[in-house]
This record gives structure tokens, sequence and C-alpha cells, in this order.
């Protein structure tokens, strides 16, 4: 038995030896991205990262709100009511619907124009009046959104949007186009590989060793440490916090661009950050922001009703908080004041 140990060692490490990695990185999506790819043959390697810089390209100049010509810029500006789009589109709204449903309103794509109102999309900054929310709030019920087969056959969509409604994907784009980069690499034969969408951590299988990912976690109190590390296997690691983007109103209060659709204005949370870890990019990518929104009690009870993924939250206590599935794989880095399990 071993002799077997001691083989299988040797024979991981010659496997090992062979991969060769393949790293790219390029801006998209406006922000920075990376991709490593592990490969026995150097050029299916390139081939596969070019691949998914071409797939990444090409969904930004469908989903972006701001590139002219794109699907959600003409489905946002339109005069007409119809508007085609790719399944692309169809696709995320058909995901945004559930979850929209699935967290009671606080995933919604529809918040838009009132992120836009508070300068976010512009880096315009202002406190924006309760008149001015209260206006713009009716035209957030993103379940009044449909996107359906056009009359030319079901592999073209249209979308229709209610008259003042403006959307955007950014709370679930990332998470998509990483699902869809993992999916080119596997079909493209590639067994390990590390994306990095901006933050959105996407792990193919494992480490060419057979080990781990072991993936680190913001300190939101200094975002150039680790407050932890989780190992996992792949899995989408996505975190949602409102230490990176924020501003300061003349009124002194932080203000962040995490927004609680129910108020039409910045999240005021519990949680300095949510980590979400699962199978799927879009699911952990829309899950994050929500339970930012929750809250710790509110993220807990959400977990509690599903447990389909994992979770870490670090409360502005200086606590964290995660599910029991990661108490094997989690290793702490910050010194927190209090650490629990979800049960």
């Amino acid at each position: 038995m071993r002799s077997f140990f001691v083989c299988a060692a040797l024979c991981a490490a010659l496997v090992s030896c062979k991969n060769v990695r393949v790293a790219d990185s390029f801006a998209a999506m406006n922000t920075f991205m990376s991709v490593q790819v592990f490969s026995a043959d150097e050029k299916k390697g390139r081939e596969a990262c070019a691949d998914v810089r071409d797939e990444i390209a090409r969904l930004e100049k469908s989903l972006s709100v701001t590139i002219p010509g794109s699907d959600v810029f003409r489905m946002n500006n339109s005069a007409v009511r119809d508007v085609p789009v790719c399944k692309d589109v169809k696709e995320l709204v058909d995901f945004s619907s559930f979850m929209y449903a699935k967290t009671g309103g606080l995933f919604n794509p529809a918040i838009y124009p009132l992120v836009r109102e508070w300068g976010f999309t512009t880096e315009q900054y202002e406190v924006v009046g309760k008149t001015r929310i209260e206006a713009l709030l009716p035209l957030t019920d993103f379940s009044k959104m449909r996107v359906f087969s056009a009359e030319s056959g079901a592999s073209q969509f249209v979308a229709r949007l209610p008259a003042g409604m403006q959307v955007d994907f950014g709370g679930i784009a990332k998470g998509y186009a990483a699902d869809k980069a993992a999916g080119i690499l596997s079909s493209r034969g590639i067994k390990s590989a590390l994306l990095d969408l901006g933050g959105n951590i996407h792990a193919l299988g494992t480490k060419t060793d057979g080990s781990p990912w072991t993936i680190a976690v913001r300190c939101p109190w200094n975002p150039d440490d680790a407050a932890c590390a989780v190992k996992v296997e792949s899995k989408a690691v996505v975190t949602s916090g409102g230490y990176e983007r924020f501003f300061v109103g003349d009124d002194g209060k932080k203000y962040i661009h995490i927004f609680d659709p129910r108020t039409g204005s910045p999240a005021e949370s519990d949680v300095e950050s949510v980590t979400v870890i699962c199978g799927k990019g879009m699911y952990a990518d829309c899950l994050s922001t929500s339970l930012f929104v929750m809250g710790k009690e509110g993220a807990v009870d959400f977990w509690r009703k599903t447990r389909d993924f994992d979770f870490i939250l670090i409360t502005k206590e200086r606590g964290i908080v995660y599910s029991p599935g990661l108490s094997g794989s989690i290793k702490l880095v910050f010194p927190f004041q209090s650490v629990s399990v979800a049960g």
C-alpha cells in the first residue's frame, strides 16, 4: 500500500511537469481580467486563452450598458417597443428574473436609473433626494420585463421593457462570462485553469498536481491583505463589498456602490463583505450582492432555505460567519473578534 502512494505521487509529479502554464490578461467589462491555463500542449493552451478573450469581447459588445449599438444600450435607448436581442440577453433576463423572484427583488438589474442618478456610472456623485427616488422606484419592477422568441424563429429574440425602464446586467455579466469561458476551456480539453474576471474567480478543475486551488478573500479594512483563504475545486468564488467603490457625501456619510432596490439608495448593511462559493459564476454573482443587502441574519436565513451554495460573511464588528461546507477548507488570516459557523 505504501509503494502505491509513492508511485501515485510520482505519477502526479510527472504529469504536472508536462503541463505548461499559459497566461493572458486584458481589460474588458470595465475591469482587469486574467486567465491562467495549464495544458500539456502549449499551442492548445494559447488557443484556449485566445478563445476566452474573444468570447468576453463578444459578450461585452452585446451586454454593455454604455457601448452604443450593444443589445442592452439599444434596449435602454430605443424609441420602439420591441428590440431584437441575442440569445445571451435572453439567458441573462431569464436567470435574472429567477433571481429577482428568489431574492424578493433584492437582485434587480432595473435599479440602473437610480445607480446612475447617484453618480456611480459617471463618478459625478451626489446624494439623491427622497422625491427623486420615489419618482424612479416605480420604474424598477423587473418582473415586467419580457424577452420572447421573434416570429422569424426560435433562435431570434425580442426584448420588451416597460416605458421608462432601463436595465444594467453588471451584477451578473461577469459571472455569466466566467461560466461561458469555463465552458470554452472545457470544450478545448483544458482541465486545469484559473479565471479572474475583475475579482470574480472561477476555478476549473484542480491544480495540475490534483490539489485544490487556494483563493484568498480580501480584508475589508486593508484590501491589500487577505482576511481568509478557501480551497476550492471547479467552483466560482465571488465577493461583494462596499470598501472599494464609495463616496462620502456633504453630510459626512459614506455611500457605497451596492444598492438596496427597496429604498433606491446605497445599501446599509451590517456586513463588510460577502463571498459566495458555488458551481455557477452567475449564481454566485447574483447572490453575493443580494446577501450583502440582506445583512448577516437575512443572508444566513436565506442560505438555510436553499443550502445550494457556501458563503463567507465578514461583519462590521470584525467577525466572520461561514457555512459548514467550508469547515475543512477555510483558513483564517485576519484576527477576527468572533468566528462562527452557520447551522
